[in-house]
């Protein structure tokens, strides 16, 4: 679905941070229907300010591009933790992964629940509460991203594979392409929970059916017995989250988290983020040492000149009474330039830059060529392949 670069905001009196950037595919970009949805969610998105949410910075153009600046996270995504720890023979402890789910519906709650400035509940569903959205920070936070985006994927010009691949997180009444709830979040955090319990997927493809197919049908098996304590009280939650009928579903998240944190509180297993941050700190080191020696190299090239230079567009410059139908997010003419500019290069780019790069000198299909393979051989210093 997108490109996604690491980059430098700079303010005029020269403080900076670093931000994530989100460049949406050019197939996809030139689909209006898509862009308008994309640009509709993502504006909602960037009305959330939680702890556990990732925070949306920005959305604008640059060139006929969309893209979506987003808070940047220094940490690992649960799926990577997942994939990891299987990989190494180790188990994310259950107390840690309990404590995990207590925050991702700490930020469905708040988000389920959020209003505008108008005071009206906006009805916010995330729908791709999976393992690679939830991310963990090497201090312990977690947050979940990617709010409403994923509404976007049935958009017209986004291939099978890529919502095939949504599939595993889907409520049955999602997948059927029913209308959906803020049940469906915690339908999906059900079988978040039901997978850190049992140590594998829930969905799987079998018998020649899809994986949207086997959604659909949301066929749960009994979770394992694992000798817990008061482990028939977290049974029933984890099956009460995954109940088919809407009616018997946890009815808020406030409600999932309420129960989830009285077992945890009960069982001793609930863990302090100082903890959780120790815990991965602890075995993904290595992780944590790539990330910052590829954050220094960009950071490196970004100090030897920009790459990109992107023009964020701020909401109020779009006036209200255009921001409905028009091609939204493109930049009107007459608006003044903002006060801060993003300076960005790919996160897959290691090493010092060529000067004739940097300059423009080379053209466009040697420097993709270049920042594909730079991508490959990132992907395998981090064991990804």
């Amino acid at each position: 679905m997108a490109n996604i670069y690491l980059a430098r905001v700079r303010s005029d009196f020269g403080a900076s941070r670093l931000v994530v950037i989100k460049e949406v595919l050019p197939h996809l970009r030139d689909d209006d229907h898509f862009a308008d949805m994309l640009i509709q969610e993502a504006k909602l998105a960037a009305q959330l300010s939680h702890a556990n949410i990732i925070t949306v910075e920005d959305l604008g153009r640059h060139d006929g591009t969309l893209y979506i600046a987003m808070e940047y996270l220094e940490g690992i995504d649960l799926r990577d933790v997942l994939r990891q720890c299987s990989k190494r023979k180790i188990r994310l402890p259950l107390g840690y992964s309990l404590t995990v789910m207590c925050e991702v519906l700490r930020a469905l709650d708040y988000a389920h629940r959020f209003s505008g400035h108008d005071g009206q509940m906006k009805g916010i569903v995330h729908r791709d509460v999976s393992p690679s959205n939830v991310l963990l920070s090497f201090d312990g936070e977690v947050k979940l991203c990617d709010f409403g985006i994923a509404s976007v994927m049935t958009a017209e010009g986004v291939d099978a594979d890529t919502i095939e691949g949504k599939a595993g997180y889907m409520s049955p009444e999602q997948a059927r392409g029913e209308a959906i709830d803020t049940r469906s979040d915690l339908y999906s955090a059900g079988i978040l929970l039901w997978e850190l319990l049992n140590g594998r997927r829930l969905y799987r493809s079998r018998d020649g059916m899809a994986l949207i197919d086997v959604a659909r049908e949301a066929k749960v098996p009994a979770l394992r017995e694992q000798g817990l304590m008061h482990e028939a009280k977290l049974h029933a939650l984890v099956m009460r989250a995954l109940s088919t009928d809407l009616d018997e579903r946890f009815a808020t998240a406030a409600e999932m988290h309420a129960e989830l944190e009285d077992y945890c509180v009960g069982a001793k297993m609930l863990v302090t983020p100082m903890r959780l941050g120790r815990w991965l700190s602890e075995h993904f080191e290595d992780d944590r040492i790539q990330q910052r020696r590829a954050r220094q190299r960009a950071v490196q090239v970004l100090d030897q000149g920009p790459l990109l230079i992107m023009d964020p567009i701020s909401e109020a410059s779009v006036s209200s009474s255009d921001a409905g139908r028009r091609n939204e997010g493109s930049p009107p003419s007459s608006r003044e330039p903002s006060p801060a500019k993003a300076v960005g290069v790919p996160l897959s780019r290691r090493g010092e830059e060529n000067a004739e790069i940097r300059k423009g000198a080379v053209p466009s299909a040697i420097v993709a060529a270049i920042a594909a393979l730079l991508l490959l051989l990132l992907l395998r210093a981090m064991g990804v392949f």
